[in-house]
């Protein structure tokens, strides 16, 4: 029994089968602390006979036993509803009995069908096979037995005198993982097996690698695109779906084939404006951002010098050059507001359209949409924060200073 199960309160998911009985029996061998669940679909007639298999095991030894007999409603796949309902009824047995967690009697072959099945449809899992312990809905969920194949566990069960049952639905061929079970996975040469196996742990070594690289850029809310389109394309939409996700976008869950065009896009040079559900998504010199469809407008009147703040700007009487403006009383009133596509502004060599500007400074196309502009009385941009002052109210003695948040 490894370290990490013992002097810790489990709940241990016991079927009554060989599996879930060896892993109960070993539990009680080395003193840990335990209570056991048990689920009766009551679906087939010999179910009864494998809850009566488990209660007299916990007779015997005292151990604590909750049981349910859940009734499906509806005719959804079943299989699905007995998943949810079991883990339902064990998450509510770990807060019930304040259990570190809940141990689960998943052995090596259940790990080498699921790999089987996961080729078999051609999936992308976050683990191949069956992982030795994850959080589940914010409960732990470990599988002791992993190492242990389905003989083995009956080994363990025919030498420790432990009853166990059969459960005659695994041995027809009605689901897929039965086919897998009797028509591969129990003709497997032990060979075969540990090179199963080996290959799995290969797969996992390098999903494991291939996991951090994706966090590594799927973390910021800001994706740098020179450095992912150097990666090869599919860690490429793999790291774009993460990324989506983390921002909270359903568009993860679109088609492979809109992941594709997103990634066209990230490896393009040209800048994007893509539409997305409540944001969009700008791609601006080679950085991609998701930002919110909220309204941007506002416009400012300032009818005599003030300091105000608000979440665009704020006027100060300090600040850097780029920030600064002089200002007369003719100017009055001043206006600030965000930047309209025909806005200019006066340089020493002529006039300079403010969107070109931003293109020439390589301003994200983000926050163009927010950007202050200052225009005076006659309606000039006199100052675009950041970047620059029309040339005719450049002093070096400047009337104030507006600061772009």
């Amino acid at each position: 029994m490894q370290k990490k199960i013992l002097n810790k309160k489990w709940i241990v998911a016991v079927s009554g089968g060989p599996d879930s009985m060896a892993l109960l029996d070993m539990c009680r061998e080395n003193h840990v602390d335990i209570i056991v669940a048990h689920v009766n679909y009551h679906k087939r007639k010999t179910a009864n006979r494998d809850e009566k298999c488990v209660r007299d095991y916990c007779t015997k030894y005292k151990i604590e036993l909750k049981v349910i007999h859940p009734k499906q409603k509806g005719k959804d796949n079943f299989q699905a509803w007995a998943r949810d309902v079991r883990y339902a009824f064990f998450f509510k047995c770990c807060d019930e009995f304040v259990a570190d967690g809940i141990l689960v009697a998943h052995h090596q072959d259940d790990c080498i069908e699921t790999y089987l099945l996961q080729k078999q449809r051609k999936s992308i899992p976050d683990t191949y096979g069956i992982a030795e312990s994850l959080i589940m809905q914010g409960y732990k969920l470990v599988r002791p037995l992993l190492k242990m194949s389905k003989q083995e566990c009956i080994d363990y069960c025919n030498n420790h005198h432990v009853q166990y049952q059969i459960d005659e639905s695994n041995l027809t061929d009605t689901y897929s993982r039965n086919k897998i079970r009797h028509q591969v996975v129990e003709k497997l040469t032990k060979q075969e097996r540990k090179e199963i196996l080996q290959e799995v742990k290969n797969l996992n070594t390098q999903k494991h690698e291939q996991t951090k690289i994706i966090n590594k850029f799927s973390k910021s809310s800001i994706l740098d695109c020179t450095k992912v389109k150097e990666l090869d394309e599919e860690l490429r939409l793999l790291i774009i779906r993460q990324w989506l996700k983390n921002n909270k976008q359903e568009e993860h869950k679109k088609s492979r084939d809109f992941i594709r065009q997103l990634d066209k896009m990230i490896c393009s040079t040209k800048n994007y404006e893509i539409p997305l559900r409540n944001t969009t998504l700008y791609k601006s010199y080679q950085i991609c951002e998701i930002v919110g469809n909220e309204d941007k407008d506002y416009c400012f009147i300032l009818q005599s010098m003030q300091c105000i703040k608000n979440s665009y700007f704020k006027i100060s009487y300090k600040g850097d050059r780029k920030d600064a403006v002089s200002v007369t009383e003719e100017d009055f009133p001043i206006t600030i507001r965000n930047v309209n596509p025909k806005d200019k502004i006066k340089l020493r060599l002529g006039s300079k359209n403010i969107h070109r500007w931003f293109i020439d400074r390589k301003i994200p196309l983000k926050d163009r949409k927010t950007w202050p502009v200052v225009l005076n009385s006659k309606n000039e941009v006199i100052l675009v924060p950041g970047i620059g002052c029309n040339v005719e109210h450049y002093t070096i003695k400047p009337s104030f200073f507006v600061i772009k948040y």
